[in-house]
């Protein structure tokens, strides 16, 4: 089933800025908005002591392809980004997709939940987030902030990416290099572990 899932990530995130046509290169430009001011690229003193959680929580509602299951926000680079179930070029078009079953969860359960974007569109900017950064998905089922552990380039036949996880992780996925026309070689990765979770009505702090 991973297999499978890597190989529909291989067609489907290989597709060349060139293979675009203007409208759907506009309209994805186009779903990256500007992120709320109260989310900050960078730790407060208090959130600096946030440690990885071992558990998160789970979905009261299925969520099915092609459906919203909320927003990414990435501070560093100031978006806000419509988060949709599945990898097709349906979902792509409409925002960051989730990678559907093969052991995947969804953002803020226990487990692996790994997105994908284009390197052209949604994820335009992924090469500027740094280690210690925050991942942040709100959506019905609450907020949940992760921390920025890692980030790695592989080929883009690895495997070695989306396994399953223990504990509560996002991981970011798109083509690399970020500026090259036709099928890219290789895959950018950036992986965060869950540190907070807000449920909803919960006040921020």
């Amino acid at each position: 089933m991973l297999l499978r899932i890597f190989s529909t990530l291989i067609i489907l995130s290989g597709l060349s800025f060139a293979g675009y046509s203007g409208w759907h290169w506009w309209q994805e430009t186009n779903l990256v908005k500007e992120y709320d001011d109260k989310y900050s690229a960078s730790a407060n003193e208090e959130e600096k002591l946030l440690k990885p959680l071992d558990k998160g929580i789970k979905y009261k509602k299925k969520i099915k392809i092609g459906q919203s299951i909320g927003d990414l926000i990435i501070p560093r680079i100031k978006a806000r980004v419509p988060l949709v179930e599945g990898i097709g070029t349906n979902e792509l078009a409409k925002g960051v997709g989730h990678y559907p079953g093969g052991g995947m969860v969804f953002p803020g359960e226990t487990g692996h939940s790994v997105l994908a974007g284009h390197r052209e569109t949604t994820f335009k900017k992924m090469g500027k987030i740094k280690k210690g950064d925050y991942l942040i998905v709100n959506n019905d089922e609450g907020t949940f902030t992760y921390k920025v552990q890692k980030m790695w380039i592989v080929k883009a036949n690895n495997h070695t990416v989306i396994v399953s996880k223990k504990k509560p992780t996002l991981t970011l996925i798109t083509c690399y290099p970020f500026r090259m026309f036709g099928n890219s070689p290789q895959r950018y990765i950036v992986q965060s572990q869950l540190v907070k979770i807000e449920k909803p009505g919960e006040k921020k702090s």
